[in-house]
């Protein structure tokens, strides 16, 4: 059985001796053993902050890592099942909507009549749409705004833009 009441005799001795020591040094240096104690234990807590971070950070990597390795290993297997099934069987693959709808797509195009050009145009680089204030990237629906209605403002700092209109002759 753990007797308790020599553990606090033991504590208690160095505790004295610390309290003789501490007493007795000058002030400036109580002050700066008691930052140094501050600082140190905040610099451990850090430490150990960051450290819990990290193993987070391991462990959540190590399991996406996993999750997504497996999810593809059995996505190949699907796969490969589902292809010799069809090949065993000879029975003609299911065609999926979006597949169909761009192969009509192909086969209907058409050579159109001329259309008619536009007298005015209005021409939006989205690769070169930036904020000449704050530097941010215009979003899509910023860029529809300002193709639509010709002035727009940024959603980080609110400077206004306004496009200028292009006239094109036809010829």
């Amino acid at each position: 059985m753990v007797d308790w009441n020599s553990i606090i005799d033991q504590a208690l001795i160095y505790w004295k001796e610390f309290a003789s020591w501490f007493l007795n040094i000058p002030l400036y240096g109580q002050v700066l053993v008691i930052f140094g104690a501050v600082a140190i234990l905040i610099l451990a807590g850090v430490l150990v902050y960051y450290i819990l971070k990290g193993v987070a950070y391991l462990v959540y990597y190590i399991l996406k890592g996993t999750y997504l390795l497996l999810k593809a290993i059995f996505l190949g297997i699907y796969k490969l099942f589902r292809e010799l099934f069809y090949a065993i069987t000879g029975k003609p693959k299911p065609v999926k909507e979006n597949e169909a709808k761009e192969d009509l797509s192909l086969v209907s195009k058409e050579p159109k009549e001329k259309e008619a050009i536009p007298s005015e145009l209005q021409l939006i680089n989205p690769n070169a749409a930036y904020c000449s204030e704050c530097g941010a990237a215009f979003s899509e629906k910023m860029l529809q705004q300002l193709s639509e209605n010709g002035i727009v403002y940024c959603v980080n700092c609110g400077k206004g833009f306004k496009s200028n209109l292009i006239v094109v002759e036809n010829y």
